[in-house]
């Protein structure tokens, strides 16, 4: 009668293969957490700056100029719910935050600078 077990040598590459194939899926896994934080920081980016140049558009500003955060939140602009999507802060806490307004060749464009405190 044969014996029906693993040979240690079976057992090695079994252990080794089920190693790689979990360092590649932690790999993959750490990368697509790291894409999706970095959408949620330019989805946020993207919300003030499209808050800026909608107040700038409104209030009929055609020089470059800046606005502070706070301004957008007191005219409506920008929720007080908006967080940060690194550190989870209110959005309240970056009020002094200024969103610079600049028009070349006759366009507007709005420019946030993040702070990561």
């Amino acid at each position: 009668m044969k014996n029906k077990g693993f040979t240690l040598v079976e057992l090695i590459i079994t252990i080794t293969l089920i190693a790689i194939i979990s360092v590649t899926i932690g790999v993959s896994m750490s990368g697509m957490l790291s894409r999706q934080e970095d959408k949620k920081l330019e989805e946020y980016i993207t919300d003030i700056e499209e808050a800026a140049c909608t107040y700038a558009e409104l209030h009929d500003n055609s020089s470059n100029d800046t606005v502070k955060i706070d301004t957008l939140i007191q005219e409506g602009y920008l929720s007080t719910e908006l967080t940060h999507p690194i550190n989870e802060d209110s959005i309240t806490n970056y009020a002094n935050d200024e969103v610079e307004i600049v028009w070349e060749d006759g366009k507007r464009s709005c420019n946030y600078e993040i702070k990561i405190d």
